[in-house]
C-alpha cells in the first residue's frame, strides 16, 4: 500500500509536468525532485520486499525479518530523500540546461553522468539485488515444496497420516503461490523503469531524439502502479481477506441493519415497549446501533453493500 502511494503521487507528479505550463523554475525543481523520490521510493520498498522473503523462505530466519521490519519502510524512503536532495542542490548549469522545466530530449554528458550516479546506478543496484533474491527464493520454494508434498502412500495407517499428507500438499500450493505473486512486484518494476533507461542511454549514444521510445518509456511507467496492484489483488490470500471483510460489513451495514429496522417497525406498531434487538437488552449498545444505522455513513454503507455480490445474496434470502 505504501508502494501504491508513491505511485500514485508520482503519476499526479508527472501528468502536472506534462500537462501543465510551469512558469516558477523554483515549483518545477519541487515537482521534478518529488518525482524522483517518488519512482526512487518504489524501486528501494519492491526490493525489500524481496530481502523480506528471501530472509523469511531462504534464510528461515524469522526473529530477523521481524526485527528488522521497519527498516523496510525508513531505509527506501531515507535513502530515496537523500538522492533526490542531492540532485537537488546541484545548479543547472552543471546540467547544461537553462530550466529544470525543460524535457531533456538529448542528454548531455554531464546531464547523462549526474542521472547515472544518482538515479539509474541504484535502480541497476536494487534490481541486482532483487534478481538475486528472486532466484535464491524461486530455488528455495521448489526444494520446499519438494520435501513438504509427500509421497502418496496407499496403505494409510491412520488419520493423521492422512491429515499430514492433505497438510503437506496444501501448503506446497500457498508456498508456491507466494512465492510467484511476491516475485512479480521486482520484476514489475525493472520493467517498468527500463525502459526509462534505455531510452535515455540510446538517445545520448545516438545523438538524437526517440520520441516514439520516449513516449513508450513514459506509458510503461505509468503503468507500473496499476501492475502492481493487479500482482497485489490477484494473490489469493488478498483476496480471501478482501472476502472477508466484504461479509463481516454485509452482516452488520446490510443484515444487521434490516433486521434491527424491521424490529423497530413491529415494536412502534405493537407499541412494545420492551427492547428486543437480537436478544440484548443494554439500552447503551442499542443507542450506539441506532445512531450507527440512522447516521448518513450507516446509510451510505447499506447502499454501498447492499450491491455486492453477497449483499445481494444477503437481500433476497
Amino acid at each position: 500500500m505504501v508502494t501504491q502511494c508513491f505511485n500514485v503521487i508520482a503519476l499526479i507528479d508527472a501528468t502536472v509536468m506534462n500537462q501543465v505550463h510551469v512558469t516558477s523554475p523554483m515549483l518545477c525543481s519541487i515537482l521534478r525532485y518529488v518525482l524522483y523520490i517518488s519512482y526512487l521510493t518504489t524501486i528501494f520498498m519492491t526490493c525489500a520486499i524481496t530481502i523480506h522473503l528471501w530472509l523469511v523462505i531462504t534464510r528461515r530466519r524469522l526473529t530477523q525479518a521481524n526485527h528488522i521490519e521497519r527498516w523496510y519502510y525508513i531505509a527506501p524512503f531515507t535513502l530515496a530523500l537523500l538522492l533526490s536532495a542531492t540532485m537537488a542542490t546541484i545548479p543547472t548549469s552543471v546540467y547544461h540546461v537553462k530550466s529544470r522545466c525543460v524535457r531533456v530530449s538529448i542528454p548531455s554528458s554531464e546531464y547523462y553522468g549526474l542521472r547515472w550516479g544518482f538515479y539509474y546506478s541504484w535502480f541497476v543496484v536494487a534490481s541486482a539485488i532483487s534478481f538475486y533474491c528472486m532466484s535464491r527464493i524461486l530455488h528455495s520454494t521448489r526444494q520446499l515444496a519438494h520435501t513438504t508434498h509427500l509421497r502418496i502412500n496407499r496403505q494409510l495407517s491412520s488419520t493423521e497420516a492422512y491429515r499430514n499428507q492433505v497438510n503437506a500438499r496444501a501448503n506446497s500450493e500457498r508456498l508456491r503461490s507466494l512465492a510467484f505473486y511476491t516475485v512479480a512486484y521486482p520484476a514489475i518494476s525493472f520493467v517498468s523503469h527500463f525502459p526509462t533507461v534505455l531510452q535515455e542511454t540510446l538517445s545520448f549514444i545516438l545523438n538524437r531524439e526517440l520520441n516514439w521510445l520516449d513516449f513508450a518509456s513514459r506509458c510503461i511507467l505509468a503503468c507500473e502502479g496499476f501492475l502492481l496492484s493487479l500482482a497485489f489483488f490477484l494473490y489469493p490470500a488478498v483476496r480471501q481477506s478482501i472476502r472477508d471483510l466484504v461479509n463481516s460489513a454485509v452482516q452488520y451495514w446490510v443484515i444487521d441493519q434490516e433486521e434491527f429496522w424491521q424490529l423497530q417497525r413491529e415494536r412502534e406498531k405493537h407499541q412494545r415497549g420492551r427492547r428486543d434487538y437480537v436478544g440484548i437488552d443494554d439500552a447503551r449498545l442499542e443507542e450506539k446501533i441506532l445512531r450507527d444505522f440512522t447516521s448518513r455513513r450507516g446509510r451510505i454503507y447499506h447502499f454501498i453493500f447492499s450491491k455486492t455480490p453477497e449483499g445481494r445474496l444477503a437481500t433476497h434470502m
